[in-house]
């Protein structure tokens, strides 16, 4: 497709998510409610994600990036979404080689001792080869599709766009520095050679743990926009069977320690919990290993933004309750989360807090189902829409990633002790708290 047919292609899809929107929208105030309530946004939603669905594969970028987040976080997405994790339309093989040769210097069939020709995975910005380099070594090698830098920043020029990208809860109320702050980290994902670091960051942090897996970079054959990878094996989060809780639970855990973990124990974090970015390989003695890919969206987290962090969830695992609710609320005020000390006593709030904590409330298993994951999100969205609280830009994507986290565990819908598993990465706190 050249670019001409692509701008065409593009355009009208816009038009038609837009058609859809207004019409499903016009349509349910007419008809029923005539005030304008999340009722009806939430109808209007859902015809444009039908829409959205049809034609984000094929423009990639922007849109498919949006189209992936509301497959995992929305609960009435359309299932055609699902496919956009890792598995929108490839682009032609020819092309892909042309990127490999213009970066690296010569085609992938005469870098690597086999190239296989189609993709393994292919998502938003790039798509993924499985070849045998020249030593031996199996690869899964990620190539930028042709021009999607550029169509990915003119996507993000639109300040809709970026709100959508920041998730249903957190869109609404972005402050101009917040969605700048969003749209910077989005780009960076056609930055390989930075993701390449991220790579190699990750692992260094994880080095030994008997779960975690990072795949390894061959530098060599990596640049801005090829990024060769030792190759990962396992079946993806979709495909894990429903019947195995043990199974479940081990993943989670995997998930939670990594989410959590890192920003507050290295402040760093990756803020794109794609549930296409996880592995989960089975030992033949019956271990799990999860492998966690794609850390194109890694974000360095302020040492006065981390320690705050670190105390909010201090304050959640404090045993004195009424001690651990104050040094919660402190947190949330050091953050610059807590605009007006009134909204503490407010239903909305009072309802976030306890949604919030719920997984680490109590030394039992927690249930992270579709439940929980939709009480969450909808207590987010509601304490932020009444005024008192805000996600400023530093923590912006830190909480992106904490409730696309939660999405993906619901998708597992695993039943796990939490709250050790969160005491065992951060520990008790009380220094932190004096």
């Amino acid at each position: 497709m050249n670019e001409r047919e692509r701008l065409r292609r593009r355009l009208g899809a816009d038009v038609k998510v837009g058609l859809a929107r207004v019409w499903a929208r016009a349509r349910q105030i007419v008809t029923t409610d005539p005030t304008g309530s999340d009722a009806d946004d939430r109808v209007a939603d859902e015809a444009a994600e039908r829409e959205l669905a049809r034609h984000a594969g094929d423009m990639k970028a922007g849109m498919a990036k949006v189209a992936q987040l509301l497959a995992y976080t929305s609960a009435g997405a359309p299932r055609e979404l699902a496919s956009l994790w890792d598995g929108v339309p490839a682009v032609p093989g020819a092309a892909i080689a042309r990127v490999v040769e213009e970066e690296l210097g010569a085609p992938p069939q005469q870098l690597f001792a086999h190239w296989d020709n189609e993709p393994i995975a292919a998502a938003s910005l790039g798509q993924v080869h499985a070849a045998r380099g020249k030593d031996g070594r199996e690869y899964a090698v990620k190539v930028q599709y042709p021009g999607i830098a550029e169509a990915l920043a003119g996507d993000l020029a639109s300040d809709n766009v970026a709100r959508r990208l920041a998730g249903g809860e957190l869109g609404r109320e972005l402050s101009p520095a917040a969605i700048a702050t969003l749209r910077d980290a989005v780009l960076a994902e056609t930055d390989y050679v930075a993701e390449a670091r991220a790579l190699e960051r990750f692992a260094a942090a994880w080095q030994g743990d008997p779960v975690v897996r990072v795949p390894a970079v061959n530098a060599g054959l990596s640049s801005r926009r090829v990024l060769t990878m030792e190759r990962a094996h396992g079946l993806p989060l979709a495909q894990l069977p429903h019947d195995d809780p043990a199974l479940a639970a081990a993943v989670a855990t995997a998930i939670v320690r990594v989410a959590w973990g890192t920003p507050i124990r290295h402040r760093f974090f990756n803020a794109d919990p794609n549930p296409g970015n996880y592995l989960i390989e089975r030992q033949p003695d019956g271990e799990v290993k999860v492998w966690f890919l794609d850390f194109g969206c890694t974000v360095d987290l302020p040492e006065d933004a981390a320690a705050a962090d670190r105390a909010l969830w201090h304050g959640i695992l404090d045993e004195d309750a009424f001690h651990g609710a104050e040094n919660f609320r402190m947190a949330l005020a050091r953050s610059g989360m807590l605009e007006r000390a009134d909204t503490l006593a407010s239903t909305a709030h009072r309802g976030w807090e306890r949604a919030l904590a719920a997984p680490f409330s109590s030394a039992e298993s927690f249930r992270w189902d579709r439940d929980y994951h939709a009480e969450l999100s909808e207590t987010t969205r509601r304490v932020l829409a009444t005024g008192g609280m805000k996600v400023p830009a530093s923590l912006l994507l830190l909480w992106r990633q904490r409730l696309g986290t939660s999405a993906v565990l619901a998708m597992l819908s695993p039943r796990a002790p939490f709250r050790r598993i969160l005491r065992e990465q951060i520990g008790t706190g009380k220094a932190a708290l004096r």
